[in-house]
């Protein structure tokens, strides 16, 4: 990551194992309707300064953050977009369903593309197909998804000839899963959390509450920011223009040592998007 925790801004960026680099502070697309909601959202986030925008093929919405990315007329070379992966990993469908995305998306390129679950631990074909989309330079990076230390171990590096960039999972002060990050810190993988508010279920946690009326900022700012500090990418998702302004607006304050040691006592394991497949661990 370029900056320590006191310096960070909206510019600031995650340094990648391969040499690439992604923004720290993203907006996620998921469960934005495919339509005006969410070519209306992916607008307002960028004119609000986002850069980084995060989909998926399974999102449906593809096509409208492609509309929007074209409406900004931002430079493609300025932004990064991240998609992911059918849950059907057979190599002939990725590659299907990617090209399908890349048109949705309007760009010959992603800068990130990921392994959006684990359906299974057969993953040495699959992660070989987002390894030869990038030797063609259809995709920057690539990473993966909801991968457990558990998956890691048993079933990716087992069969795996490279590490990933990313690992994309939820992420937020009351489910902080500190071992998995760790594990990614050392292997050298960026870790990037979604649901990073823990879609909007614990705001009004008292702990929250005083800190942020310590910064005069928001319940949502403060879980935001004590990702950023941490290290840790986040995607906040929200269609409210005010929302996802509010949500970017976290960069004038920072949290000390003994704000993060408080809110690292928050932990309990809450998890917000309660779907898994089948044989998920």
């Amino acid at each position: 990551m370029t900056g320590q925790a006191g310096d960070l801004t909206f510019e600031t960026r995650a340094q990648l194992n391969d040499g690439n680099e992604m923004p720290l502070l993203g907006f996620g697309a998921f469960q934005l309707e495919d339509g005006d909601q969410c070519e209306r959202a992916v607008l307002d986030a960028l004119e609000a300064g986002y850069r980084h925008v995060d989909t998926a093929h399974v999102y449906g919405n593809e096509a409208s953050v492609g509309r929007a990315v074209a409406g900004s007329r931002i430079p493609r070379e300025d932004l990064f977009i991240t998609t992911k992966t059918p849950f059907d990993l057979s190599p002939s469908s990725i590659r299907s369903v990617f090209e399908q995305s890349l048109s949705k998306l309007g760009t010959d390129y992603v800068d990130l593309y990921l392994i959006h679950w684990p359906m299974s631990d057969e993953l040495a074909a699959p992660w070989e197909t987002l390894e030869e989309l990038r030797q063609e330079g259809k995709c920057r990076s690539i990473g993966v998804s909801n991968f457990t230390v558990a998956r890691f171990e048993k079933a990716f590096f087992p069969q795996a000839s490279s590490v990933p960039a990313v690992n994309q999972i939820e992420l937020h002060v009351f489910n902080q899963r500190p071992d998995l990050v760790q594990y990614c810190r050392a292997k050298g993988i960026q870790a990037e959390a979604y649901s990073p508010l823990a879609r909007a279920q614990r705001l009004d946690e008292p702990a929250l509450v005083q800190l942020a009326s310590e910064h005069d900022k928001t319940p949502a700012q403060v879980m935001i920011r004590w990702i950023l500090q941490k290290g840790v990418v986040a995607i906040p998702k929200s269609a409210s223009r005010e929302r996802m302004r509010e949500n970017a607006d976290v960069f004038d304050f920072a949290l000390t040592t003994d704000q993060m040691a408080v809110l690292d006592g928050l932990n309990e394991d809450l998890t917000a998007l309660s779907w898994r497949p089948k044989g998920f661990y």
